[in-house]
Order: structure tokens, then sequence, then C-alpha cells
């Protein structure tokens, strides 16, 4: 039975105007800042897939050691876990103990050692191939140099004993203000990394970390960097320090991932304004929207990778006691918290 020309005419022409229309709508996405994430995230999945190619993909190691790490707390313990990617865990702490991108004097060494041997003794009895090989690939790891007797791998809870009294946590919270104006007096680099250290202990998904503070504090620079976001127009050039959290979505294997840069980032972000408030230093948030022409001015001035995100600043110094700050009243308890059952 011989095809009606009608109908294949008809057909084609439908795939001709839906090929036209995706590719319309494909270039319309992309200058949008749906689109723009897109590219973002794709880049960083290739920059990803390129660093585990390499064998040197630090992200893969701390997200696997985090994975393999919570399995032996799980109460039992299996005497077989992992197998689908211990494998590829052990070759890339092997990379990078041989290549001295992980020495033993550095405290993740430290952590993905005391895991990993904990690991192997825990599946001892297993004869799973993936592990056996490992096993022998990580006494080889091991056979570089002398591993010490680390012991930062799972151990019981520490009673907790606070330090820090609610009242007090509270008080520093509610007191706290988001300043604009500040003194021409210069703050400690070493009061930042304090600071910096205090955000480096917020949670992060997997133990990735997958964000770094470019720091700012001198006038040039900072000037040159403020003046970029919006809503610092005023007071921008007077700013003493600022900070910008940049996201490196090249931690990433998926896009489903592609938000833990921003969630991350400003857990972290949190941490780090409360330990320099904690240190008398003041600090505003100044929010980062997603507007093409300033996020090209910003990567160029930056040098960002093409996989990397801006995701907040952070301006930091000693306020001018005569300069007036917001109040800014918060949403009382009830308006914010529901309690409920299913």
């Amino acid at each position: 039975m011989s095809e009606n020309p009608l109908k294949v005419r008809d057909l084609g022409d439908f795939l001709s105007r839906a090929r036209r229309y995706a590719w319309r709508q494909r270039h319309r996405l992309a200058g949008t800042a749906l689109g723009r994430e897109r590219r973002y995230v794709r880049r960083g999945i290739r920059a990803y897939e390129h660093s585990v190619g390499s064998g040197s993909d630090v992200y893969l190691l701390r997200r696997n050691v985090h994975r393999i790490e919570k399995g032996l707390t799980m109460r039992p313990v299996r005497q077989q876990f992992a197998g689908g990617y211990i494998g590829e865990t052990v070759d890339a702490f092997h990379h990078a103990v041989t290549t001295g991108a992980l020495t033993a004097e550095h405290p993740e060494f430290n952590w993905m050692y005391s895991v990993l041997a904990s690991y192997f003794e825990a599946t001892a009895a297993s004869d799973h191939p993936a592990i056996t090989r490992s096993r022998q690939t990580f006494g080889d790891a091991l056979a570089t140099g002398d591993p010490g007797n680390p012991t930062s791998g799972p151990h019981l809870a520490f009673p907790l004993v606070p330090t820090v009294k609610i009242d007090d946590l509270e008080a520093l919270a509610s007191g706290r203000r988001s300043v604009r104006w500040f003194t021409s007096q210069s703050v400690s680099r070493e009061l930042v990394d304090r600071a910096v250290e205090i955000a480096a202990e917020s949670p992060t998904a997997c133990n990735r970390q997958p964000y770094r503070f470019e720091i700012f504090d001198d006038p040039a620079s900072t000037s040159k960097v403020a003046a970029i976001p919006m809503g610092t127009d005023g007071y921008e050039h007077q700013i003493p320090g600022l900070i910008v959290i940049i996201g490196n979505l090249a931690a990433f294997f998926d896009r489903r991932d592609r938000h833990l840069i921003y969630i991350d980032g400003c857990l972290a972000a949190m941490g780090l304004i409360y330990g320099l408030e904690a240190q008398g230093v003041n600090s505003c948030c100044i929010n980062w929207p997603d507007l093409p022409d300033r996020d090209a001015e910003m990567r160029k001035l930056l040098g960002l990778k093409p996989y990397e995100r801006v995701v907040m600043l952070v301006a930091y110094g000693y306020a001018d006691p005569d300069a007036l700050v917001p109040y800014s009243a918060k949403r009382l308890v009830n308006e914010i918290r529901r309690y409920r059952s299913l």
C-alpha cells in the first residue's frame, strides 16, 4: 500500500516547524538567567569529568571519603559496602599521595587515612574484588611515606558542654546590624582569618566545601569590586574590606547539585559574619542578583573560571560611630515557624 503524500508532507512540515520552534526557544533561553545557569552548570560538569579523568579530583575524593565515613557510623556496620566506588576513591587517594598533592602534614590526609583505614578494618572479611584490590592500592599509597598515627576518623559524639550560652548567642545575633559606613581603620588579617576558620566549620553537602573567599582590603581594590553590585551606590568608596564568596560548580558531577554552591556558600557566610562580629568587626551582606552585564564585569575583574559563580559579597570594617544603621525589625517566631505532624 502506497503512502499518502499529503500525510508525508504534513509530517515533514510539522517536524520542520518543531525544529524551528526548538531552535528559537534555545536561543531565547540562552539570554536569560536560567540559560546562563545551565551553561555554567554544564561547564562545571565538564571540568569535574576532566579532573576525574586525570585522577586528581579532590571533590570526588572528599565526597566519597565522607560517604564511607557515614557508612562506618551506621548501626550495625556492614561487613561489605561502598563496593561501587571504593576503587575510584582509593585510586584518587593514591594519586594525591604519590604526586605530593596530599601530604601527611595536611589535616585532610589525617582524616582520609583514618576513614579508609577504618573502612578496610571493618570490611576485612569481605572478598569483594573491588575491596580486595583497593586494600592493596591503599597499602601502596602508604608505602610512599610514614602516615604516623592519624586519629581523625569516626568517633563517639563528644558530650555537649556549651561554652557559649544561648542568651549570649542571641545577643550577638540580635545586636548585629548591617553597617555601611566605616572608619578608615583597617582590620587585621589575623581577625579575618579567624572568621574564615569559623566559616569553614559550617555544614557542607558531602563535605565538599565548593566555595572560596576572595578578600580585598586595599582601598583601590575594594572600590573597584564594590562598584559592581547593585545597592552599594554612595558608600562603596569607603569600605575597608570586601569579601566575595565564589562557588565552584566543578565540584559536582550532576546538575541536580547546582544549588549547593549557594546553600553551602551562605551557610559559610553566616559563620563568617558571626566570626567577624564576635571580634568586634562589623559587616554588611551585599546581594548579588543575576544580571548579565554585572556578572560579566565581575567575572572579568576577578578572572573567574567558566564554571565559577559569585554567590554574594560581604563588606567589613569598624563602624563609624556617628553613622546611622537600619533597625530592620524581624518577623516573629510564630510567623516563620510551624510544628507539624503527618
